[in-house]
């Protein structure tokens, strides 16, 4: 699933293509791939494009008069910046068409993901932002000293976006390996060291993906149909009985909260 690198991948490609552009039209191929059914998209139609961003792994596109559009890629899914008349892919549902000739195709053959209407972006960000943490290439130490004698375990804690928007499975398991934190840590435990480690390695292991275009595995690509590079520089995520890059020992695997959790029983150890 596109984490908090992978989306901003996408904004950042995007951006150029649809920055201060008017919109021809929306075509909706695919009813049940927006929120609302049946949202007045077409409203967008003559409207400018003047702004785009991101919250976590939520993508925004607001126009000039605060229609927004928030984008959620889920597991599989695409945004594609191509000319009008290049063919069209399996699994596209929705087609934003540019006066620039450009077409903003999202497809989505698992459709985990979607795209959302808002008639301002002040619904928008209520609705989209309310239960979200601070996104996680801004967060300081202060945003999880509330951490200090809570109940829960870390991996989970980090994946429930409500703590910190944006991390997933490769960059909380890519996290912790650096912080030297076991992922079933109860975040009660923590030391006032260890969360401002943690804060510094998150921002810095997502600042670096997000520098190489973010982490391809299988399927994901930015708008220009670009993989990420950041998956030769993983330590630990998809490296589950390999040797550990800092120790030697094997990584060892286990499941939380239904996801493959790759450590180092050595340098990560429980306490």
């Amino acid at each position: 699933m596109p984490e908090l690198p992978e989306v901003e991948e996408v904004r950042r490609t995007l951006e150029p293509h649809v920055m201060n552009v008017r919109v021809a039209g929306v075509e909706v191929v695919r009813e049940d791939f927006m929120t609302p059914i049946g949202a007045p998209v077409q409203r967008l139609t003559g409207r400018i494009v003047v702004r785009t961003w991101r919250h976590g792994k939520k993508l925004f596109c607001i126009a000039d008069d605060g229609q927004t559009l928030m984008i959620h890629l889920g597991m599989s899914g695409r945004v594609d910046c191509v000319s009008a008349g290049v063919k069209r892919e399996l699994h596209t549902h929705v087609i934003v068409k540019l006066e620039s000739g450009t077409e903003v195709r999202l497809r989505d053959p698992r459709r985990f993901g979607g795209l959302w209407y808002y008639p301002s972006f002040e619904k928008a960000l209520a609705k989209e932002t309310g239960g979200l943490g601070p996104d996680a290439l801004e967060i300081t130490t202060s945003d999880l000293m509330h951490w200090r004698g809570a109940k829960g375990r870390l991996k989970q804690r980090l994946l429930s976006q409500k703590d910190i928007a944006g991390l997933g499975n490769i960059y909380v398991d890519e996290s912790l390996w650096l912080a030297k934190l076991h992922p079933r840590q109860e975040v009660g435990r923590l030391t006032s060291e260890q969360i401002v480690k943690l804060v510094k390695v998150i921002r810095q292991v997502l600042e670096r993906a997000v520098g190489m275009g973010g982490t391809t595995v299988r399927d994901y690509r930015n708008a220009l149909d670009q993989p990420g590079r950041f998956a030769k520089r993983l330590k630990a995520y998809g490296r589950g009985g390999k040797p550990c890059l800092r120790c030697g020992k094997p990584l060892k695997m286990l499941k939380i909260a239904s996801r493959t959790t790759v450590y180092c029983p050595l340098c990560q150890r429980c306490r």
